[in-house]
């Protein structure tokens, strides 16, 4: 049997690349809600014009959702809807609660990150889902980027030796190509903006590629003319086993699309790579760069390999969110999937502990 979606936040802008996953999968989606609004489901076409930089898919929106029930309370979907689970689009200062409701409810949840403004928003929550066996799960993509896996996957096997120091950066267009109108540059919704919308993405990505959490951060950030979020932060960071890192992250580009490295310097070898990939990449292959010390590779210490990304399945981002959802889908009823909402719970303190390093200008402690 099909998956039964309740959909809560259809006038967010990931709506639609997320309606071409849940036609592409199979999902029922049974009930659908925009709260304070009934929503005319004849009326819902593709978003033409969106706040960010991502395409429309074109695709018939207000057919997958033809026969679906119409709520305007979420918490009424979440406890009275037949669904499985509740897919959430939505602003960060009221999800919390609506997750709590279906956790409640024995209702799975898989929500936008980072599914709340601060840590202590979600931790009670994430407790009760726990102590439920509820999966909730926020989109961390990069778990299923390819070369994220692959590095990952070398760091496991001590290809890398000791990790001495990682650098990120994740640049997105400017805003004046994003309605600032929209709830996601409203600091009493999301608390930050470019660190907290699209920062969130490498944040996870990073420690999760070296198994190893985040311990202690110092940000600053550069508050945003358009609206009252920050424009763009840079992190210096230090994780538990003690290797150093850097993250450059902001609405800086004069053109649409990504600007993106990663880095990883270790004590026997090393690797460099833009990491992301998009429709709108001009290159066509992602190269992951790495040189080692290995004596097997003495006859060639230097390597590339290229990543040739398909967008068959989605044409928005890349096949690999795709795969986070199938995973996500194949896995929410025993709890194995590719972020948890303790991963969640984790990325929100370590985002507290930058907003809260700028205001004490010095390097602070991520909570537990």
């Amino acid at each position: 049997m099909s998956t039964k979606i309740g959909y809560v936040g259809v006038d967010h802008h990931h709506r639609d690349p997320y309606f071409t996953v849940a036609s592409g999968l199979d999902l029922d989606v049974t009930a659908v809600c925009e709260p304070g609004r009934e929503v005319d489901l004849d009326s819902l076409t593709a978003m033409d014009d969106r706040p960010d930089e991502i395409t429309t898919e074109g695709g018939d929106v207000a057919d997958l959702v033809a026969d679906a029930t119409v709520y305007e309370d979420p918490h009424r979907l979440a406890a009275e809807a037949d669904v499985d689970v509740v897919w959430i689009t939505y602003r960060s200062d009221e999800t919390p609660a609506i997750i709590e409701t279906a956790v409640e409810n024995g209702v799975h949840a898989v929500s936008e990150k980072p599914i709340a403004r601060t840590a202590a928003d979600l931790e009670g929550i994430a407790e009760k889902a726990n102590e439920a066996g509820v999966t909730v799960s926020p989109t961390l993509y990069y778990r299923t980027n390819p070369v994220a896996m692959d590095i990952r996957d070398r760091v496991t096997d001590g290809f890398f030796g000791d990790v001495w120091t990682v650098q990120g950066r994740f640049n997105a267009s400017q805003l004046s190509f994003r309605n600032t109108d929209h709830y996601i540059y409203d600091e009493s919704v999301s608390r930050g903006g470019a660190l907290q919308w699209i920062g969130p993405h490498w944040l996870d990505a990073m420690p999760w590629m070296l198994d190893d959490p985040i311990a202690r951060v110092n940000a600053s950030f550069h508050d945003a003319e358009e609206a009252d979020v920050d424009a763009g932060a840079v992190l210096q960071f230090e994780t538990e086993s003690g290797t150093l890192g850097t993250y450059h992250t902001g609405y800086y580009l004069s053109d649409r699309g990504k600007d993106t490295h990663f880095g990883l310097y270790g004590t026997d070898a090393q690797a460099q790579t833009p990491l992301h990939h998009d429709s709108l990449q001009h290159e066509p292959t992602i190269p992951l760069e790495i040189t080692s010390e290995d004596p097997d590779w003495s006859a060639a210490p230097k390597r590339t390999v290229q990543y040739e990304c398909t967008y068959d399945r989605f044409p928005a981002w890349g096949d690999f969110v795709y795969d986070y959802f199938e995973a996500f889908f194949d896995g929410y009823e025993t709890g194995d999937v590719p972020a948890s909402v303790d991963d969640a719970v984790q990325l929100l303190r370590v985002l507290d502990a930058a907003y809260e390093s700028a205001d004490q200008d010095s390097w602070v402690t991520v909570g537990e």
